[in-house]
């Protein structure tokens, strides 16, 4: 079992083991083994790129998740901390807070959650939300 933070920006800096430690404690939370999960921080350009060569989506966006197995918990999370640093200022809240929303929420596409439909993207939020704190 692993879990790993591995921070590629070029400029952004942020404590890894402190977030690896957060979702530590979510997937407890949640009851929840993982097998091995990837969060990788980039910047904006790296993730528009994964956008458009996987999803065919020619932009950035803040957290795209890989899941690499259907029935284990195994798969990569992708968070762009150009993005989710705007967003923090939007929301009023501080980087880290961006970021562990984020992660949350890569991870529940890792568990299978949808948030292509309202219903599915409502409860993804509030489950987000309660993970959060």
């Amino acid at each position: 079992m692993s879990l790993e933070v591995v921070n590629i920006h070029p400029d952004i800096k942020i404590n890894k083991s402190r977030l690896k430690r957060f979702i530590r404690e979510k997937l407890r939370e949640l009851n929840i083994k993982e097998k091995e999960i990837n969060i990788v921080l980039t910047d904006d350009e790296y993730i528009r790129k994964l956008n458009r060569d996987y999803r065919c989506i020619d932009s950035a966006t803040d957290v795209l998740s890989f899941s690499m197995d259907e029935n284990v918990l195994w798969g990569d999370i992708y968070i762009s901390l150009d993005t989710a640093f705007k967003q923090a200022e939007e929301q009023g809240w501080d980087l880290e807070k961006e970021i562990k929303f984020l992660a949350i929420h890569g991870l529940l596409h890792l568990l299978g959650y949808n948030d292509e439909d309202e219903e599915g993207y409502n409860r993804m939020m509030e489950l987000t939300e309660e993970l959060l704190g």
